[in-house]
């Protein structure tokens, strides 16, 4: 890593220097937030575990949204290199557990080093990957920096860089940016904005090759669960509060509670983006009769909101309720989520006004009046309502559902063609 501009060295020596006291901080929370402390080593680039024999292609995708884009893309990889394992590391628990259920024979999960120098090299060191390829917007300086020390080319797909994001680069680490985006062997973005942004901070090879969420396959649903479900609502009307955050629920309960004096008989399914947030989502559900799924219990006659607490299970609620409250919208800095998973079981949708990370697909989602945006609590409880008393049925027959499957594998090529 040959003259390294001084910003990075400061990035570099700040966290060596801040490790003694960062290190537990970010234990606890991991732990906190639902993560097993026997895993906790992970993150430090420890594994007990022999290597696979051969060669090893990381894939580094975040949390569970992000997973679930990396699922084809891992599908073309084993298709196209048979030999080769797979490593995915993800950095939360929910998409740890998700992993465990969902990923296919020669595919590895493990939690993403830290981006701390000893952590990423003992990391590389144990796995020694042919190349590295990461989803979204992971730009991590000691992990790109250890990379490009080593010769392993690195891809970042599906890349989404926001105008924040590219102005938050340029204006307070203008060198780094340069360095870093400048050592990413293939950027492919999703949209034109994005590649432009990439192409200004400095990336030498950028194409635009669209959003792996596109090619992802329908959420599965179970159909033995989907039945006894369907039975125990009847023909309620039904609505699902899907990948909530916090300061989301309060709104949800809010709007359903203006959706219960128009509509007494109506269910609420709230499925928070973070299982693990149990405890904090319970006390602001207030004096509504709930019943709960973590729990083993269905929905009664005079269940007014279902809490889907567990994981896994989205497409269930996409499935069983034709009208769906996408969260990470309400409030700024989450940006939205993937508006492609309830459009495929032909939902309507409703989000807020925040959702940067997916702006092109719920852009026409609007526009093709499958979406509309709501910009509060009480904007939602209308529009839910509304929604509910309308003729004629909620599930759009017309909804485009089929996966592009040649993108993950057209993104796929592109990357195994790196050297």
């Amino acid at each position: 890593m040959r003259r390294t501009p001084l910003s990075y060295r400061f990035y570099s020596t700040l966290g060596r220097l801040a490790a003694p006291v960062l290190l537990p901080r970010l234990k606890r929370r991991f732990v906190a937030r639902g993560g097993e402390a026997a895993r906790w080593p992970e993150r430090l680039g420890h594994d007990p575990a022999p290597r696979p024999e051969g060669a090893v292609i990381w894939v580094h995708a975040v949390s569970v949204g992000e997973m679930t884009s990396a699922l084809p893309l891992i599908d073309a990889l084993r298709a196209e290199r048979p030999d080769a394992t797979v490593l995915l590391t993800t950095t939360t628990a929910s998409s740890a557990d998700l992993a465990a259920r969902r990923l296919p024979p020669r595919t590895v999960h493990r939690f993403a080093p830290l981006d701390h120098g000893a952590s990423v090299a003992r990391f590389l060191d144990h796995w020694r990957p042919e190349r590295a390829i990461f989803l979204e917007s992971e730009v991590w300086p000691i992990q790109i920096g250890a990379l490009d020390c080593r010769g392993i080319p690195l891809a970042l797909v599906s890349a989404r860089l926001t105008e924040r994001s590219a102005r938050r680069w340029a204006r307070r680490a203008p060198s780094l940016a340069a360095w870093c985006f400048g050592r990413i062997t293939l950027l492919l973005a999703q949209d034109p904005e994005t590649a432009r942004r990439a192409r200004d901070l400095g990336a030498p090879r950028v194409e635009v090759a669209g959003s792996l969420k596109a090619a992802a396959a329908r959420l599965p649903v179970d159909d033995a669960a989907r039945r006894a479900l369907s039975k125990a609502i009847g023909p309620r009307p039904a609505w699902v509060a899907a990948s909530t955050h916090a300061g989301e629920e309060e709104a949800v309960v809010a709007a359903h509670r203006e959706v219960l004096a128009a509509h007494p008989d109506a269910l609420c399914i709230l499925a928070p983006r973070h299982a693990e947030r149990l405890e904090a989502i319970l006390p602001l559900l207030g004096s509504l009769r709930i019943a709960r799924r973590g729990a083993g219990e269905m929905p009664g006659e005079e269940t007014q909101l279902y809490l889907a607490d567990t994981l896994g299970e989205m497409g269930l609620w996409y499935d069983l309720a034709p009208l769906v409250f996408l969260g990470g919208s309400l409030r700024p800095g989450i940006g939205g989520h993937n508006p492609l998973e309830p459009a495929a079981f032909g939902c309507t949708l409703l989000t807020g006004p925040h959702t940067d990370n997916a702006r092109a697909e719920f852009e026409r989602l609007v526009a093709d009046g499958q979406a509309r945006r709501v910009e509060d609590a009480a904007e939602l409880g209308r529009a839910v309502g509304t929604a509910l008393a309308a003729p004629g049925p909620l599930r759009h027959e017309n909804a485009d559902a089929d996966a592009d499957a040649g993108l993950a594998a057209r993104i796929a090529k592109a990357c195994l063609s790196l050297g």
